[in-house]
């Protein structure tokens, strides 16, 4: 019996390591929670030559920074794979156990799913990590505070967007910051003549549960309070905002996680380290280094197992730890 990974999520770091794993024939599943694996959210990525050098091996783009559509990349990590049958969407994970040599992972619609190990892609709050805090609790391992979530700092927030570029804003490859009493503004020009960009505000620094969420509401509140920012000596933020293709808000959340791994279930997108601040665009291309690490560790244990022998839980152990140390 093959080795097989359980992904929750379809996320880039997800599909990047769908894509990993395809070269080395190693089975997977993806489980995705929304309907489609490459939603229009508003956000874009600005990719590193950290994680182009990944891309690259994986045949999907070469070694410049750019900056894309998130939509975009997920739909290229999803278009390159071999075995798209394998992305399963609308399989939101609930519930994840420990099993003989094993994890069974349970979806919402009422499915369950048996893997060696399974690998959370499924961001910051998603049901994996939140499952791996459990099951180490109710192991009494004492791996993991009891409060881990309640460390999530955040001191920001911000909307991100796509628009039309305004007639008034030169045209070419640019980028601006802006940079105003309480917020400052990144944008960058986007394929299609669009433009990709961030507002950022700050906020009373809360905790945990005390962070606030901010919603669509408190987004056009924000906007409105800003579209007479002079970004550019011809152009607003109103310019820019009246103009948008679509736009998200978040709270922005910062922390470091001490562990990243539990038995069979780590983590590897931006769930490792949180949500880093998107103006150093090191999450998406963190997230597929992590990804990197964890196939090419596991390879190797696979790699120095007899032939259709199963990973033990010392095993996973030992490659897990070793992706974090690295």
């Amino acid at each position: 019996m093959s080795f097989k990974v359980i992904i929750a999520g379809a996320s880039v770091s997800g599909l990047s390591l769908a894509n990993m794993l395809e070269k080395f024939n190693i089975d997977y599943v993806i489980l995705e929670a929304y309907p489609n694996v490459a939603p229009q959210l508003g956000a874009s990525i600005g990719l590193l030559p950290s994680g182009l050098r990944i891309l690259d091996q994986l045949g999907s783009v070469g070694y410049p920074q750019i900056f894309v559509d998130r939509q975009m990349l997920l739909q290229v990590l999803f278009d390159n794979l071999q075995f798209k049958d394998r992305v399963l969407t609308q399989k939101r994970v609930t519930r994840v156990d420990k099993a003989k040599g094993g994890v069974h992972v349970q979806t919402q619609d009422g499915c369950t799913y048996t893997g060696d190990i399974v690998v959370s892609a499924d961001g910051v709050h998603g049901t994996v990590r939140k499952e791996m805090w459990r099951n180490a609790n109710e192991a009494d391992s004492n791996l993991f505070h009891l409060d881990e979530e309640s460390r999530l700092q955040s001191d920001s927030k911000c909307i991100f967007g796509i628009s039309k570029r305004p007639p008034a804003l030169q045209a070419g490859p640019i980028q601006i910051n802006a940079f105003f009493d309480g917020c400052n503004y990144l944008m960058l020009s986007a394929p299609e003549d669009w433009l990709y960009w961030f507002l950022f505000d700050g906020v009373e620094k809360a905790s945990g549960k005390d962070i606030s969420k901010f919603t669509k509401e408190d987004e056009d509140h924000l906007a409105k309070q800003h579209l007479g920012d002079r970004v550019t000596e011809t152009t607003t933020f109103g310019d820019i905002y009246t103009n948008r293709l679509c736009s998200t808000p978040v709270a922005l959340e910062e922390h470091i996680f001490a562990r990243w791994h539990f038995g069979r279930i780590i983590t590897v997108d931006t769930t490792s380290f949180t949500q880093v601040h998107p103006i150093t665009a090191q999450g998406g291309n963190g997230a597929m280094e992590t990804a990197a690490a964890l196939v090419n560790t596991l390879r190797q244990k696979l790699h120095q197992a007899l032939p259709d022998a199963r990973l033990s839980d010392k095993d996973v152990e030992d490659v897990f730890a070793e992706v974090q140390a690295n």
